[in-house]
């Protein structure tokens, strides 16, 4: 072990002591020219050993590294069917039996500029109604809370030429809906 480190010191020692060439510079990449120069040697032994070296044509393999990509946009998709409420009814309930439009009450057609009102079944445990109106084109352009089974609209909102309808439905202490709404029909007339 002794003879291999002063082995080792004494091919350092040398190659420290050899004048290099001045227009040899030290590169990154591997040339395949030995990295020491030939010395001389006296034996087979005090000769060094070859340093393999890298084709020049090969490189080392970098480890990967994390690229940044666009971050993706969101695009509207149309919906393709009726969309479902939040809150589904619950049609098993008794109370709900009864409950409709009272059509004898409710008026089917109104004058422009005056009052509607509009009448339902009340519904037993219900705290509240929600009633909105629909325009011709099955949107909602308006929503209201009533406390009892009936509902006056004001006179300006319903335009002269136009269809609407209003929906009702009852919900209970905790604000859900207790049963299917029902919609009666509304036209100027």
């Amino acid at each position: 072990m002794k003879k291999l480190f002063l082995l080792l010191v004494l091919l350092a020692f040398v190659a420290a002591c050899t004048p290099q060439p001045e227009e040899a510079l030290p590169t990154l990449m591997p040339t395949g020219q030995p990295l020491l120069p030939a010395a001389s040697a006296t034996s087979a032994e005090d000769l060094p050993t070859a340093v393999p070296t890298n084709p020049p044509s090969e490189r080392a393999t970098l480890p990967p590294t994390w690229t940044s990509s666009p971050e993706p946009t969101a695009t509207f998709v149309p919906p393709t069917e009726t969309p479902v409420p939040l809150f589904t009814a619950i049609p098993t309930l008794v109370a709900c039996g009864p409950f409709d439009v009272d059509r004898e009450r409710s008026a089917a057609t109104f004058v422009v500029g005056t009052p509607v009102q509009v009448y339902w079944t009340p519904v037993q445990g219900a705290s509240r109604y929600r009633i909105g109106v629909i325009n011709g084109f099955n949107e909602e352009i308006f929503f209201d809370y009533a406390i009892d089974a009936t509902y006056t609209f004001k006179p300006d909102q319903f335009a002269a030429g136009q269809r609407y309808a209003w929906r009702v439905y009852p919900e209970d202490s905790l604000l859900r809906q207790m049963c299917l709404a029902v919609t009666g029909d509304m036209s100027p007339g």
